[in-house]
């Protein structure tokens, strides 16, 4: 059998394969004989009829399917010998074949791009952990004094800013009246809409209102965004916030502290740890850039095409999940364009980690996957039951553990250099 493989762009390979006559004649005899040991007519056991009327009756068939083995083997083999990583399934043109003459045929096949990348290691990196600031402590406590306040019953007042409304309110809705009781709304807080908190000013328990208001476009519900909307409202009742005192007093109701220099400190420690946490994080969005700065290859048109088209599906089942209309202009063919760029560098992203983990032997155990299972679900057996014996999710997270271990690995072998700075400019993801 002869192969000539040629590769072309776009990670294609196209084989010119001849199959000797010889080889289809002796391949076709043990077809034939195979036939011959199962077949029985009329006057003849099985494995007795003579080779002339089994090769009569059967003899085209079993030729045809010969060179169909032959022609898929043929393939197996190119692909094995030239260590190829399939994509597309083969596609088989140009077959000629005459009988007592050779087979030719040709072979086109999308494979995984052969990456030769070496230049990941020592990436030059700036590590900028944000400052820990006073105010930053200040907000933190106040948050936390917040969290401890007491409601005290109000009735002899009208509504003001920073009390706690207890409202009843309904409006229309496509012809339907929703309605909510009891709401606890934060005045000033907005909780609610500004506007919708603003009309609320002044009123007494038991008083009502009505006024209408245009929802923003943005609004969560996107049933009711940018329309106007009649709302109905009672005040059923009112509560007043009353802050603890920062002191030491509160410090020692928190727990194990003396005084509030003790929380302020503990405070700017888990800080501290908080603002590391997310600086090793923004360093492995600049190690994705760096890897697809130092390396660039060609891909097979047919993921491109797939994940694009993954793109394409989740941008429109947003919109439908949503119940809105998709944003004018946007066919299909213009969908395509706007998505290939991002499928294109996920693809090398991911193409460029697996080759690092193979190269450096990277991997996750089953261990590894069942001790995060039992990290994150400890008393939850439902859940443990579902992550052990769900296939998909279990690849799923096991993917997504290796990419993280991946990155990490490139942060440690990285050349890192750490900035302390006053603020950290928002930086793309990828």
């Amino acid at each position: 059998m002869q192969l000539e493989c040629e590769y072309k762009d776009n990670c294609q390979v196209e084989f010119k394969v001849v199959v000797p006559e010889k080889m289809i004649q002796e391949r076709y005899k043990k077809e034939l004989n195979a036939i011959i040991a199962k077949t029985s007519l009329p006057g003849f056991r099985m494995g007795k009829v003579p080779r002339d009327v089994v090769e009569t009756r059967f003899g085209k068939k079993v030729k045809q399917e010969t060179i169909q083995k032959l022609i898929n083997e043929s393939c197996t083999e190119g692909i094995k010998q030239h260590d190829l990583q399939p994509v597309t399934r083969p596609s088989i043109t140009d077959i000629q074949y005459e009988d007592e003459k050779d087979l030719l045929f040709s072979v086109s096949i999308e494979i995984k791009p052969s990456i030769e990348f070496e230049d990941y290691r020592n990436i030059p990196l700036i590590k900028k952990i944000l400052e820990v600031k006073d105010d930053a402590v200040e907000s933190q406590l106040q948050y936390l004094q917040e969290e401890y306040a007491v409601l005290i019953d109000i009735d002899d007042r009208p509504i003001m800013k920073g009390d706690v409304a207890i409202v009843d309110f309904d409006y229309l809705l496509n012809g339907v009246r929703q309605s909510k009781e009891n709401d606890l709304m934060e005045i000033g807080k907005d909780t609610a809409l500004p506007e919708f908190e603003e009309k609320l000013i002044g009123l007494r328990i038991g008083e009502k209102t009505t006024f209408t208001l245009t929802l923003p476009e943005n609004f969560i519900n996107p049933q009711m965004a940018g329309t106007d909307i009649t709302f109905n409202v009672e005040i059923k009742g009112l509560k007043e916030k009353q802050l603890p005192a920062i002191d030491d007093e509160f410090a020692k109701d928190m727990g194990d502290y003396e005084t509030i220099e003790d929380i302020k400190d503990a405070i700017r420690e888990n800080l501290g740890k908080e603002n590391d946490k997310a600086a090793q994080e923004a360093l492995k969005n600049k190690i994705i850039g760096a890897l697809l700065e130092r390396c660039d290859f060609q891909l097979p048109k047919s993921l491109v095409d797939q994940e694009t088209a993954f793109f394409c599906d989740e941008f429109v089942s947003y919109f439908q999940q949503h119940g809105t209309d998709m944003p004018k202009g946007m066919d299909k063919e213009t969908l395509h364009q706007k998505f290939q760029p991002k499928a294109e560098k996920k693809l090398k992203l991911l193409l460029l980690l697996e080759h690092i983990a193979l190269k450096e032997n990277i991997t996750v155990s089953d261990e590894e996957y069942k001790k995060w299972i039992f990290a994150n679900f400890r008393g939850k057996p439902e859940k443990i039951r579902e992550y052990l014996i769900d296939e998909e999710k279990k690849d799923a997270k096991m993917h997504e553990m290796l990419i993280d271990k991946i990155l990490n690995f490139l942060i440690d072998v990285a050349d890192i250099k750490v900035e302390v700075v006053s603020q950290v400019e928002e930086e793309s993801g990828d």
